[in-house]
């Protein structure tokens, strides 16, 4: 049927030049589809006016469209029967051969209007009928441009085809909504465009991965998509299905687990404020993350007692159908024990975190994104403890001498990298070290000894060897070995690390600090020091063990309190004096030493963040003990 169908999708207009070349300044620079421009005419399917010109927002006629087809597709030799086109017309050869094809045809009358500029619908016609002439599977998509219903009836199934390819994509209008012009004349650019799309097309006999998916989770844990794909997420969102899909990548779902997953070149996914600008804290690839929502570009999670936004790049979201593991805490001969689960390797493993709470049961499994507040396979919370040494305040000092500190790694029996750590690790004669450090920067010697051995596997790592550092000093992921700071002996690493926590992150007005407890992702060490979600978790468990062998001298020495809002430390138990620094809210955690009572209440002395200050005084009203396992 030969009538107005003789369309284009890909507006280009000019004649061919056979040698015209390239410049490196000319009217394309800079354009929109420079890039589509310049393919077409290093394929010779267009070429320049010369001069550099190329003009790509001229429009283009159904004779210049026609004969830009006919050599994208290298079509046979064919004669234009059409009364407008005579032998004598410069691009009689091309509308013969497309016409021939199939690919275009006339008006009543047995004209083709030649000069007549193609509109964009038309152009899709033509493509769509280029892609059946090439044998492509063609598949139409739900046409949502704002435009739409001004799309010729019998056009809309071309131009879906076009659209299910990625072929037409439209001019957005905001708010995910775009405009396809039906009626618009089409320019040489927009000819290129889709032309070399087509082609692409044609080439691959790939479909077009930028469209939209939406379907549901079978008992087997598989996606089942529906047929229909999206122009737009917010289309798909539209459909209220249970998961949206992008390519193989799942967008939105209606529950399950977030894994961080960094993008290609991070080596962490780092975790947003609500203004998606301010970082809150950063995580492993593999770190899980509990899912609340998503849109297109970010995925709003749940970790430790916080909540956060993640960038859809460094987020792999994984629907509850499709769960392979989850990390759990279990309780084995009374012990606590934490089994951490990475849904990108599929891969668990274990750390020993502290005594079990009393409420729990021997073997059975026990669910907790902050290690406190516990919760069974049911869902339902059975109760909250918090684990000493993760709360401890690291100002506070250790009951251990050097020797006990040494003692306790010679009774190590493990092999590490071939090698005995109780015959052979350097932390066995260098407990003096830490308590000197202990001293001289009042910071826990049993923490720094626990952080040792967990950054270091008890000093026989290949970073503790060949570097002398013994806590993975600045090993940053993407390189640790290559990146680790070297030290002349683990004597000098040991007190330039105390310095570096006590300047950095164990004093308020150091550039990490968020607490100086070992903590988690939401306050702590934890959510600046370490990408590993678990790392405070993982030394207090050293601390932990440590501590049992050592007579259990430690553990509950102290009164834990945390802050229930904004308090101020006092050098004296006197609101006239100045503070020494400033809790900025709730959840800092403090060692609560002596109380006095006064006329204005309670004041506690406790040891000082601040690392020009022992001690200091905080108001009984602004402090809540908590509740610490008893063992």
């Amino acid at each position: 049927m030969k009538h107005f169908l003789a369309i284009l999708f890909v507006l280009s207009t000019v004649f061919f030049q056979a040698g015209a070349s390239v410049e490196a300044a000319d009217d394309l620079t800079g354009h929109s589809l420079e890039t589509e421009m310049r393919e077409a005419v290093a394929r010779g399917i267009m070429a320049g006016y010369g001069n550099g010109r190329y003009g790509p927002d001229d429009a283009v006629t159904r004779a210049q469209f026609a004969t830009f087809l006919a050599r994208a597709l290298e079509l046979p030799s064919g004669t234009a029967s059409f009364s407008d086109v005579p032998a004598s017309h410069p691009l009689a050869g091309g509308i013969g051969r497309a016409s021939k094809a199939g690919i275009v045809g006339g008006y009543p009358g047995n004209v083709f209007r030649p000069e007549e500029n193609i509109s964009r619908e038309q152009m899709a016609v033509m493509i769509d009928r280029a892609l059946e002439y090439k044998q492509v599977q063609r598949t139409p998509i739900a046409l949502t441009f704002t435009d739409t219903e001004q799309i010729h009836p019998t056009f809309r199934t071309a131009v879906a085809h076009n659209a299910y390819f990625g072929i037409i994509q439209g001019m957005p209008q905001g708010n995910q909504r775009f405009r396809f012009g039906p009626k618009d004349d089409a320019t040489r650019a927009h000819a290129a465009a889709f032309m070399i799309r087509m082609l692409k097309v044609a080439e691959t006999g790939t479909g077009n991965t930028e469209l939209y998916h939406v379907g549901t989770v079978d008992s087997g844990g598989q996606v089942r998509l529906q047929p229909q794909p999206y122009l737009s997420y917010r289309d798909a969102e539209q459909a209220g299905a249970e998961v949206i899909v992008k390519g193989e990548k799942i967008l939105k779902m209606q529950g399950g687990m977030v894994a961080a997953s960094p993008s290609a070149g991070e080596s962490t996914t780092r975790i947003f404020a609500s203004n998606k600008t301010t970082q809150l804290t950063y995580v492993m690839g593999g770190a899980e993350l509990e899912y609340i929502g998503s849109d297109e570009e970010w995925v709003e999670v749940r970790y430790a007692d916080s909540t956060g936004f993640v960038r859809q790049r460094d987020a792999k979201l994984i629907p509850t159908g499709m769960l392979q593991g989850r990390s759990y805490y279990q309780s084995v001969n009374g012990v606590l024990r934490h089994y951490v689960y990475n849904p990108l390797t599929n891969a668990t493993g274990m750390y020993y975190y502290g005594d079990a709470p009393s409420f729990m049961q021997e073997n059975e499994r026990y669910y907790s994104r902050n290690g406190r507040d516990f919760y069974n396979t049911s869902g339902q919370k059975v109760g909250e403890a918090y684990q000493y040494f993760n709360y401890l305040p690291l100002r506070t000092k250790t009951n251990y001498t050097a020797e006990d500190l040494n003692r306790y790694i010679r009774s190590v029996t493990t092999e590490i990298n071939g090698k005995v750590v109780a015959q052979e690790s350097p932390l066995r004669n260098l407990g003096h070290v830490f308590k000197q450090a202990e001293e001289r920067y009042g910071i826990n010697a049993l923490y720094l000894f626990a952080k040792a051995i967990h950054e270091s596997s008890y000093g026989l790592s290949e970073i503790a060897n060949q570097r002398k550092n013994l806590f993975g000093y600045q090993a940053y992921d993407r390189d640790p070995l290559g990146n680790a700071k070297p030290f002349a002996s683990f004597e000098e690493s040991i007190m330039f690390v105390a310095e570096a926590m006590d300047e950095r992150y164990l004093t308020p007005d150091g550039v990490n600090y968020r607490g100086a407890v070992l903590g988690n992702k939401s306050y702590g060490m934890n959510v600046n020091y370490a990408s590993d979600p678990f790392w405070g978790q993982k030394i207090a468990g050293h601390m932990y063990r440590a501590d049992t062998y050592l007579g259990k001298k430690d553990y509950g020495y102290y009164t834990i309190a945390r802050t229930t809002e904004a308090l101020n430390v006092r050098p004296e138990p006197n609101t006239r004096l100045a503070s020494q620094y400033q809790y900025p809210g709730a959840n800092y955690f403090v060692a609560l030493l002596e109380s006095t009572n006064q006329s204005d209440g309670t004041w506690h002395r406790i040891y000082s963040d601040h690392k020009d200050h022992e001690f200091g005084y905080v108001h009984g009203n602004y402090v809540q003990p908590v509740s610490i396992m008893k063992r």
